[in-house]
């Protein structure tokens, strides 16, 4: 299986263009092969460095594309939109409600600093991992390393019930500002992540524990 998250920057559009944006982009998506799954949700307000829509895509695996994206998603969305695409491999995930329904699905996209020693990209790694012991309200959760060239190097993926689990406990909690914060913060001895792109959107269904099912049913 491989995996793609992509921020989707939509070009001005007016009248029956504007309102119907979601349904053209995925009838162009869907025609893209080996396509298994895809999904999109409209970015809320509070995200940043992001792009209007967020989407998801799990694609067959192809042995001439499995380290890295392929121009068919910038082409099928070419005149239409931007595209900042990764295609990534996750190093671990967690589950507590896999049954999630209509929550709120946030992506982090980071890149750490060239210079950063494996050391302190495992200290970070670790740090972002042990935030669902602290923080209840992450309900689902996926950290992933990003495989093909461009910006980012990781995707840190939470699913929660709601916007304030993410806008109060996630990022306010003593934890994130104690400890996730340092790797993050070019002011502290620590800093690792010298970009970010943080994106959330509404979410039907829990989209880690979907991928985990189709896993576990290919094999």
């Amino acid at each position: 299986m491989r995996l793609e998250t992509a921020q989707i920057r939509m070009r001005p559009a007016t009248g029956t263009e504007a309102s119907t944006r979601e349904q053209a982009i995925l009838a162009r998506i869907e025609t893209l092969p080996g396509l298994r799954h895809v999904v999109i949700g409209r970015n809320l307000a509070g995200s940043w460095e992001a792009g209007d829509y967020t989407l998801d895509l799990r694609f067959d695996p192809a042995p001439s594309c499995s380290a890295g994206p392929d121009a068919g998603l910038a082409a099928a969305l070419d005149g239409m939109a931007e595209v900042d695409r990764v295609v990534y491999s996750p190093i671990a995930h967690g589950l507590r409600a896999p049954h999630l329904r209509q929550g709120i699905w946030r992506t982090l996209m980071f890149r750490v600093r060239p210079e950063a020693p494996d050391w302190r990209v495992r200290g970070l790694e670790q740090d972002l991992l042990r935030m669902p012991e602290y923080m209840p309200g992450i309900l689902n959760w996926r950290l992933a390393r990003v495989l093909s060239p461009g910006t980012w190097t990781h995707v840190w993926q939470q699913e929660f019930a709601s916007a304030d689990d993410l806008l109060g406990e996630y990022l306010m909690h003593p934890f994130h500002w104690g400890h996730v914060d340092r790797w993050f913060d070019p002011e502290f001895p620590e800093w690792t992540v010298q970009s970010i792109s943080h994106a959330f959107c509404p979410l039907a269904t829990s989209l880690i524990a979907n991928r985990s099912h189709d896993e576990l049913s290919a094999r």
